[in-house]
């Protein structure tokens, strides 16, 4: 049938005209050659934070994070607890940290929480049977993080406000994930305030096989979880301007390659995110608690803006957002109270 004149006819109708084109720049975001962007932090580059799923934090951020743990709290034993039911009732989130035995966890922990080495939470390892033990250590909070009695046999509550709890894991060794804790595993399994769990993993030797097993119970029981590379310096520390070791305060030069760091953390992240199933955070941290890097310990802030994200702590650029979009809102809810409001009419007489 003949279209009508001046009428498209439908193979016409079906082709849409080709858009403009648009005036508007295009920038294209060029990454190292590992598709990993190395992070900024205090003015230089951190090619041992690696950021493929999520953004790196910002340097405000950082601060805030190091602030957070050094100033605004204290860190405080809570409790030894062997079995999973004897944890106490809480209102507080809680991140877990966990690795093979001698990778650095107590060490770490004492250089995230800004503890004295020889009185809080290294002593764990100095008690018998901690070891053997899920610690508990309150971080931050208003009036602290405390455990509160339960009244007439009740059950102990952990309470505190705008604060976290640490919960240091025993460290597993050359025996299974069952000989290691079943009631550890309850832990992980099973806690509700529990947001996420840290994996130690030591740069110098990289993944084993029991921590292979681990992650893959993780990803199997759907638990949310990061790796961090502990003990750093063996294997590289950057060209610094001051570079010191934290507890002998004795002079130290840079250590290893930066490629050969690439390759490690590749072998790494090729564990940690399988193509098939579940996967560990799409970040890989690295730090060490023994080298102070231009008067920082080598990566504990970005340890540090890790947990406090994990437990959903609202850091100062996102109070400012929140404050603003209320009073948008305000705003919005004045303007539309002012035309919707009756107009007075007089009476005549």
């Amino acid at each position: 049938m003949a279209s009508l004149p001046g009428h498209p006819t439908s193979k016409q109708r079906r082709t849409p005209n080709p858009p403009a084109p648009s005036t508007r720049p295009v920038f294209v975001l060029e990454l190292p050659s590992t598709n990993l962007p190395p992070q900024l932090h205090f003015g230089k580059l951190e090619s041992f934070n690696w950021y493929w799923e999520t953004l790196a934090p910002s340097i405000a951020s950082t601060l805030e994070a190091n602030q957070f743990f050094t100033k605004d709290s204290t860190a405080q034993f809570l409790r030894s607890v062997s079995k999973f039911r004897h944890f106490p009732e809480s209102d507080v989130p809680e991140v877990a940290f966990v690795g093979r035995s001698n990778v650095g966890k107590s060490s770490l922990l004492n250089a995230i929480a800004n503890a004295d080495v020889k009185e809080l939470l290294a002593r764990t390892s100095k008690t018998p049977g901690f070891t053997k033990t899920m610690n508990l250590y309150g971080i931050g909070g208003a009036d602290g993080i405390r455990v509160r009695k339960g009244k007439n046999n009740g059950h102990d509550k952990i309470v505190g406000m705008r604060g976290l709890v640490i919960v240091d894991m025993p460290g597993y060794g050359e025996g299974s994930l069952a000989e290691w804790g079943a009631e550890i595993m309850k832990y992980v399994q099973a806690r509700k305030q529990l947001r996420r769990v840290f994996v130690l993993i030591d740069a110098q030797h990289g993944i084993k096989d029991k921590d292979r097993s681990l992650l893959a119970s993780l990803r199997l029981a759907g638990v949310s979880h990061q790796v961090i590379l502990s003990k750093l310096d063996r294997v590289y520390l950057p060209n610094a301007d001051s570079l010191t070791h934290y507890f002998k305060k004795t002079a130290l030069s840079p250590v290893g390659s930066l490629a050969d760091l690439t390759d490690r953390m590749n072998e790494v992240k090729e564990d940690i995110q399988p193509q098939h199933g579940g996967s560990a955070l799409g970040e890989l941290l690295a730090c060490s608690s023994e080298v102070l890097v231009d008067g920082r310990l080598l990566g504990i802030d970005s340890i540090r803006f890790a947990m406090l994200q994990a437990v959903g702590h609202q850091f100062g650029w996102e109070r400012e957002r929140m404050r603003a979009k209320e009073k948008a809102k305000g705003r919005k809810k004045w303007r539309i109270m002012k035309t919707s409001r009756p107009e007075k009419t007089r009476s005549i007489k």
